[in-house]
């Protein structure tokens, strides 16, 4: 056992190191598992030591069923290891012990047997007869002298009209020590309200009402008991569950769109943030190569428009929001604003800081310009290998949940039987 402790130490200890250092990852989480095997064994192993040579099994109390036990049992020069199922019974007791068991049995029947009843001499609702008492030491059967008032299990048969005595003899049974036990229940009338005696004696008026000969109508009854009565047939009104449905399709609808237009807006950020670092690199090229800021932006963006016209290319934001700005500029509006306004649609900072760029740029002149357009450009692919990583990261994370399940079910294959081998 302290070898499997010692070795999840190690592992525990190699996994932080592992997580401190920033070293690979699939290491950490390997390190990980195999601590969590050593605690495991740990464990399996503590379960399943031998306990040594036992000299007796505690008896289980009357009611608590037989003890049961797994053995090895090894005879010096006959038997080694050799496995053996041992029962033992629960305790026996004296004869005087059983007669207090039953008299406490009877003691206790006297305070469950009502059930809901005020008391066994006003019975309007189901018995409790309960098998056992005592904590299952004492076994009980019921007997009833009216069988037309109660069923064997307690309940009422039937309406009762009027009070009705009948005998219930119980026979107490205590490991082979039996007793009887007599006692009157009577059965009344349940109680009822107001309200339930009014419909009573309104079915009755109706069902004579039903029983006129040569009617072609039933007549509702109009007054009873000195009472006046009102009829309106009741329809099905299934309005309200339609505008509820409707308004939760309308909800649904909503929050549909909403998730639609969030998911389209962060698939556009994601793309236009891949697209940043090729963009500022061309930039930076051509820049080099001695064309103006302008004359570079228009080349790169008349260059995707066409090559998507020829080549039928998938559809970039980011250049279509360079060519929005050459169709701005293009339509009187000034380079400025036009620079401007593209950093402010975009929407991912970097565009600002590109868009601040160029502005910088058209104000003051090229001088400078090639150098922030290439520590630019090396930031930018710098982000673009850490979103890599961070994606490669997530998809890591995401395998930790199968993995854990799979732990799990690999510790309840390992613990469930020994545990019930053991009888935890």
């Amino acid at each position: 056992m302290y070898g499997y402790i010692v070795g999840a130490v190690c592992s525990g200890g190699a996994a932080w190191y592992i997580k401190k250092s920033s070293k690979n990852r699939k290491w950490y989480e390997a390190c990980l598992i195999l601590t969590a095997g050593f605690f495991l064994a740990a464990v399996l192993w503590q379960m399943d030591k031998s306990t040594g040579n036992q000299q007796k099994i505690a008896r289980n109390l009357p009611g608590q069923g037989v003890e049961e036990r797994e053995y090895l049992v090894d005879v010096e020069g006959v038997l080694e290891e050799y496995p053996l199922h041992v029962q033992a019974e629960e305790k026996k007791l004296t004869r005087k012990e059983k007669q207090e068991y039953l008299e406490r049995a009877k003691q206790e029947l006297d305070q469950v047997i009502s059930g809901e009843n005020p008391s066994v001499d006003h019975v309007s609702k189901s018995l409790y007869l309960p098998k056992t008492l005592q904590d299952g030491a004492v076994e009980a059967e019921y007997t009833f002298s009216d069988y037309e008032v109660f069923d064997p299990e307690g309940n009422l048969t039937g309406e009762v009209d009027a009070p009705v005595l009948a005998e219930l003899t119980v026979e107490l049974a205590c490991q082979g020590e039996k007793c009887l036990y007599q006692f009157s229940v009577q059965a009344e009338p349940p109680e009822q309200s107001v309200e339930e005696r009014f419909v009573k004696y309104l079915k009755e008026a109706l069902s004579a009402e039903n029983q006129k000969t040569d009617a072609e109508y039933l007549e509702l009854p109009q007054k009873l008991e000195g009472k006046k009565i009102i009829w309106k047939e009741q329809t099905e009104t299934r309005s309200t569950g339609g505008l509820i449905l409707g308004a939760a399709g309308a909800v649904g609808v909503i929050l549909a769109e909403k998730e639609k237009q969030k998911r389209q807006i962060l698939a556009r950020h994601q793309q236009m943030l891949q697209d940043y670092p090729e963009i500022v690199s061309k930039l930076s090229l051509l820049s080099g190569a001695g064309m103006s800021m302008i004359s570079a932006w228009e080349r790169i963006a008349l260059s995707y428009q066409a090559g998507r016209e020829k080549k039928g290319g998938k559809r970039r934001e980011a250049y279509e929001e360079m060519l929005t700005v050459l169709h701005e500029i293009q339509a009187g509006t000034g380079e400025l604003q036009a620079f401007e306004n593209f950093g402010e649609r975009c929407g991912p900072d970097v565009y600002r800081k590109l868009s601040s760029l160029i502005v910088q740029n058209i104000r003051k002149g090229a001088k400078g310009m090639q150098r922030l357009l290439e520590e630019e450009e090396r930031e930018a692919y710098e982000q673009r290998k850490a979103r890599a990583r961070k994606a490669g990261e997530e998809a890591g994370t995401r395998l930790l949940l199968p993995m854990g399940i799979m732990l799990i079910l690999v510790l309840v294959l390992l613990v469930v039987p020994a545990g019930l081998t053991l009888q935890i």
